[in-house]
């Protein structure tokens, strides 16, 4: 696992080093030119020093005494050549590093190159002057040159003591981001503090102030609890009703095998046993329908997958059209093509079945049932009418909630409304309930907006 101050340090340091690198070789440079033109104007100094002599002492060697001057304040030791007029030998030294071929000494120009003096690398400065003396009048040559060593020392150090702070530039720079980053996490450990102090029951919002990168974790941390407990609390509302939901057929399926077991003739027996078929098929269909409502309630938006919409409302119709029939009611689809959909198919099934079969089971024999499946630029309308009953808003609400239903003789679980609503909005939809305008009748439509 890496740090999250090992890699902000890194990334600091790193192109900070590569920085210090390059200033380091524009540092070099700078310092040895620095060295360089320091010497190259001591050395025209030391020559300019050589002619006044070469005037005053008649072209006669340096004295011993000013020679090792010379030396003393050029750092090396310090070579000459004097050449008088049509190039005679005056005084200095010989085998002198002679001019680069190609270059040409202009009068009162002094030039500088490097060379080579007794195998050891020389600076060399060399210039010709116009000298007036008793015995010496003319164009003079004169030559200098010295040893390299207190040169490079010089680069050497100046570009030293420039790496050194360099060095301790990057090292501040490290140790202060280390101490800055460390500071800036604490923030991280509040937030680890204040989720470790919760227990496993504790999925309330996280309300500590936080810095601004943080509100983004924080906010998702937040929509996570939330959805947790929703699911917690629908889970728990689940095995409430479920058990609540159970303990009455359960009971009845119990009674209804001991009067079988109990009963003296074949007749009465089958009859307890039919009432024990049927109570077991309205078992199973609850039991069915609380884990479709329980699954409804688990979905998230945008999961599922793209299907044709116009198929599955075409079969979910198709499944209860024979109930419409055994009534003798009027059952019609009108069903656009090609309407896709993103989304849970299971459970738009199972909402639209649920719709369908209520509007057939709570409608009067010899009336009229449709289905229809439209769409618009921003909306799909999946709408199931019938001439039954209509019902008003705060019905239609309480009809909405898990395992409501009224004193009809025909009532169901109390789950196909509460199915169809908890679907539409995971679905990003609703529920909608209009009644017809010659108040008999209504119409009862999943709505659901369409993914761009």
């Amino acid at each position: 696992m890496t740090s999250i101050r090992r890699r902000l340090l890194l990334w600091l340091i790193i192109p900070l080093t590569a920085v210090a690198v390059i200033v380091s070789l524009e540092t070099f440079i700078s310092a040895r030119k620095i060295s360089n033109d320091l010497h190259d104007k001591t050395l025209l100094a030391a020559m300019l020093t050589i002619s006044e002599h070469v005037v005053a002492s008649n072209g006669t060697l340096l004295a011993e005494q000013t020679l090792k001057v010379l030396t003393e304040n050029l750092g090396d030791e310090f070579f000459y050549h004097v050449l008088g007029p049509n190039g005679a030998f005056v005084t200095g030294y010989s085998g002198y590093p002679r001019l680069p071929e190609g270059t040409e000494l202009e009068d009162g120009v002094p030039i500088f190159y490097d060379g080579v003096y007794q195998g050891n690398p020389v600076r060399v400065t060399i210039m010709r002057q116009l000298l007036s003396g008793r015995d010496l009048n003319g164009w003079t040559t004169i030559t200098t040159w010295q040893e390299i060593t207190q040169r490079a020392d010089l680069t050497l150090s100046l570009f030293g003591r420039s790496l050194i702070r360099l060095m301790a530039l990057v090292i501040a720079a490290g140790v202060i981001v280390w101490f800055a980053v460390s500071l800036g996490l604490q923030p991280l450990r509040r937030l680890q503090q204040a989720i470790d102090s919760r227990t496993p029951l504790d999925l309330t919002p996280i309300k500590r102030p936080m810095p601004i990168e943080l509100t983004g974790i924080v906010s998702s941390m937040n929509d996570l609890f939330a959805r947790v407990a929703r699911s917690k609390a629908n889970r728990e509302r689940f095995i409430g009703d479920a058990a609540h939901q159970l303990r009455n057929p359960i009971a009845a399926l119990k009674v209804q095998a001991e009067v079988a077991l109990q009963a003296k003739d074949g007749k009465a027996r089958n009859q307890s046993l039919k009432q024990v078929v049927d109570v077991s098929d309205q078992t199973s269909e609850l039991v069915s329908q609380m884990l479709t409502n329980a699954r409804a309630n688990a979905i998230e938006k945008d999961a599922g997958e793209t299907f044709d919409l116009s198929e599955l409302t075409l079969d979910a119709a198709r499944s209860v059209a024979t109930k419409a029939i055994e009534k003798d009611q009027d059952f019609s689809t009108d069903v656009a093509e090609g309407i896709m959909l993103k989304g849970d198919k299971v459970l738009i099934r199972e909402a639209i079945v649920n719709l369908i079969d209520n509007a057939v089971k709570y409608s009067p024999k010899g009336t009229n049932v449709s289905v229809t499946l439209m769409s618009n630029d921003d909306e799909i309308s999946i709408q199931i009418s019938d001439d039954g009953e209509p019902i008003s808003e705060e019905k239609f609400f309480r009809y909405c909630q898990p395992f409501f239903t009224d004193d009809r003789a025909q009532s169901g679980s109390g789950l196909g409304l509460a199915i169809a609503k908890d679907v539409s909005a995971n679905h990003g939809g609703y529920l909608s309930n209009i009644t017809h305008e010659n108040g008999e009748g209504k119409t009862i439509s999943i709505i659901l907006p369409k993914r761009k």
